[in-house]
């Protein structure tokens, strides 16, 4: 099997992302100063391939102390005072983790997640590079699992959440859009997780997934070409979404249930 190798590289960060990250750089250096071990760029956008109008920034901090309250109100701050300033911008996610984390978490599964996408997927903005330690991952049974980490729960979760959404989505007319968009992406990113237990098979791609597993599963053509659309257009329909995402429950995520 072939080691998955991360192809992301600052250099070829298209230009109208640069000045974002270099602006959130300097919030980042000037805000945790010595605590402040890396900040990473994660996704498509260091990969240099992200999709018109699917315009994400996903970050992550790596910090020498324990995440507080007051860590995650500057992150929200910070959201609030950069995403109006890039109006073409969909959402700036912007995480935390303790270095600790690393070697001591009960949540094993989700530090193994966190390591696969820092090690493969990952343009360090600035600090140190801790991703040399980490372990390199290839195609198969164990990956798939790290990648899906409760698949189902995720779902089912979106369903009861869809009709009484928290009042911060209560107040945001495209909620249900990009609740759908998340979990098509989920979706997709499962039927790799399908594919890869029999062959070891990996890529970024979402229409590469998507053909894959049509090919290998030719029965569950439709619900993962529905979930490729609803990845680039996404319902904004209540009614809609919970159709699709029943879809999903009944078809590919059994298979799921099975395989994995």
């Amino acid at each position: 099997m072939s080691i998955i190798q991360n192809t992301s590289c600052l250099s070829i960060v298209k230009p109208e992302y640069r000045k974002l990250l270099d602006e959130l750089k300097t919030r980042v250096k000037n805000s945790f100063s010595t605590d402040l071990i890396a900040y990473y760029l994660l996704g498509s956008v260091g990969r240099g391939d992200d999709k018109p109008g699917i315009y994400d920034i996903d970050t992550v901090i790596i910090l020498q102390h324990k995440v507080s309250n007051e860590d995650e109100a500057w992150a929200n701050q910070t959201k609030a005072e950069i995403e109006p300033k890039y109006p073409a911008l969909e959402q700036l996610d912007i995480a935390f983790i303790e270095d600790k984390e690393f070697n001591e978490s009960d949540n094993k599964s989700d530090i193994d997640k966190l390591k696969f996408i820092l090690k493969t997927d990952s343009v360090l903005i600035y600090g140190q590079d801790i991703t040399a330690s980490f372990t390199s991952f290839t195609p198969g049974l164990k990956l798939a699992k790290i990648l899906n980490i409760e698949y189902r729960n995720s779902l089912e979760e979106l369903i009861n959440y869809l009709p009484e959404p928290d009042e911060e989505d209560q107040n945001h007319p495209e909620y249900i859009k990009d609740h759908v968009r998340w979990i098509a992406k989920k979706t997709l990113r499962l039927s790799l997780g399908i594919v890869m237990v029999d062959e070891p098979y990996y890529t970024r791609s979402m229409e590469e997934m998507a053909n894959k597993f049509a090919k290998k599963y030719p029965n569950y053509q439709f619900q993962i070409q529905l979930a490729l659309f609803q990845y680039h257009q996404p319902t904004n329909d209540l009614n809609q979404a919970l159709a699709f995402c029943h879809e999903l429950s009944e078809t590919i995520y059994r298979l799921a249930d099975e395989k994995l």
